[in-house]
């Protein structure tokens, strides 16, 4: 049996900065993955975009940016065009997650990747993780995997309200670098909006990377009725179809993403961090940054209580750290979506709003009302 102070499961942002920060604590810490990591780590669905602040917090290595960005372009289906200016990043997250991974290993968590975790169970002295492998102890888990979490269905955790799971669509369209800067621009990503016309509670997108193109569709999924026919009017869109003229399809697949938080976030020694919470922006579907802080805060929570001998208090700790560096803003934004989607008109105020404002600031100081 191997035996861990804290074992990580999934090795996105949120689990390799957990079993980081853990390592880095004196954690002895073991962090699972069911995907083969080699070089180029494990394709996910995801844009990729990303505030220019969190590049330069890790150190993100240049070269590994899939194309810097200067302009976020907001297009009504109406006609209507918004422009918000901040500089930013496209990357692929097969190497973003891989970099991260790489800093966990390096602080001396260990990582078992191509694991499928197949069984955790409650056991005297903490938990016991069964994968197709091999068997885990541990006294502390940390769910990082992913909106579906088969660690907390195991435990048997509420699963989210379906008004809180958005269904996307990505494919990765082959193309050139010289017609993304002709047509896309050459440091720009596009959002694409309209309830009436396009998506009822949700946007699609354009995010150009050095020579592809990532295309993306999200819809609130209990509002979903035919996926491939709904996706059909962004592609059939004239901007849309120009922009992807000649190109070629390399990956299509959805995925789930989260806009709710999860209605449990700890239990007996268990943290839900990242998608798996649901700490997810409900208006942009930004995640990379609470799923990495979550991982953080769920260390620092395990070290705080052990040091004052709280273990008592493991999860109103987690819960109220969440809550005072991010949770709280996340959980008024939900509740600002329903009012940003009500209907066209109430969307084009928003985006007007967005376009000098960070969304934080436009819910937090009521700037819809």
């Amino acid at each position: 049996m191997n035996e861990f102070d804290i074992v990580v499961i999934g090795a996105g942002p949120g689990g390799s900065i957990a079993a980081k920060v853990a390592a880095d604590n004196g954690y002895s810490t073991c962090f699972i993955e069911k995907e083969k990591l080699d070089n180029g780590g494990r394709y996910k669905a995801c844009g990729g975009a990303m505030a220019w602040e969190l590049i330069e917090e890790i150190d993100y290595p240049e070269d590994k940016i899939g194309r810097v960005i200067e302009s976020l372009e907001l297009h009504h289906v109406d006609g209507e065009d918004f422009s918000k200016k901040g500089k930013g990043a496209v990357v692929w997250r097969d190497i973003f997650d891989k970099f991260l991974t790489d800093l966990a290993t390096e602080s001396g968590a260990i990582l078992k990747d191509d694991e499928q975790m197949m069984n955790i169970k409650k056991v005297k002295a903490g938990y016991q993780i069964s994968t197709r492998k091999d068997e885990y102890k541990a006294k502390y888990i940390i769910a990082a995997d992913g909106v579906s979490s088969p660690t907390l269905k195991l435990l048997d955790w509420p699963f989210f309200k379906s008004q809180d799971v958005i269904l996307t669509i990505t494919k990765e369209m082959n193309t050139s670098k010289s017609y993304i800067d002709k047509i896309l621009g050459s440091d720009t990503v596009h959002l694409f909006f309209g309830i009436k016309d396009l998506i009822p509670v949700g946007y699609a997108w354009l995010f150009p990377k050095t020579d592809k193109i990532t295309v993306g569709w999200g819809n609130q999924i209990d509002l979903v009725k035919n996926s491939r026919k709904e996706f059909e009017k962004f592609w059939m869109l004239p901007f849309v179809k120009e922009a992807l003229k000649n190109s070629t399809l390399e990956i299509f697949k959805p995925h789930l993403i989260p806009v709710g938080v999860r209605p449990k976030l700890y239990e007996e020694n268990v943290f839900a961090v990242g998608d798996s919470g649901g700490m997810v922006d409900p208006i942009s579907g930004k995640g990379i940054p609470y799923a990495m802080m979550s991982g953080q805060i769920a260390i620092e929570t395990i070290k705080s209580c052990e040091k004052k001998d709280r273990l008592d208090k493991l999860g109103t700790t987690y819960e109220k750290s969440l809550d005072r560096r991010f949770l709280n803003i996340l959980k008024a934004k939900r509740i600002a979506r329903d009012k940003i989607f009500k209907d066209d008109e109430s969307l084009k105020k928003f985006l007007r709003l967005w376009e000098k404002h960070r969304a934080s600031e436009i819910v937090m100081k009521k700037l819809l009302d």
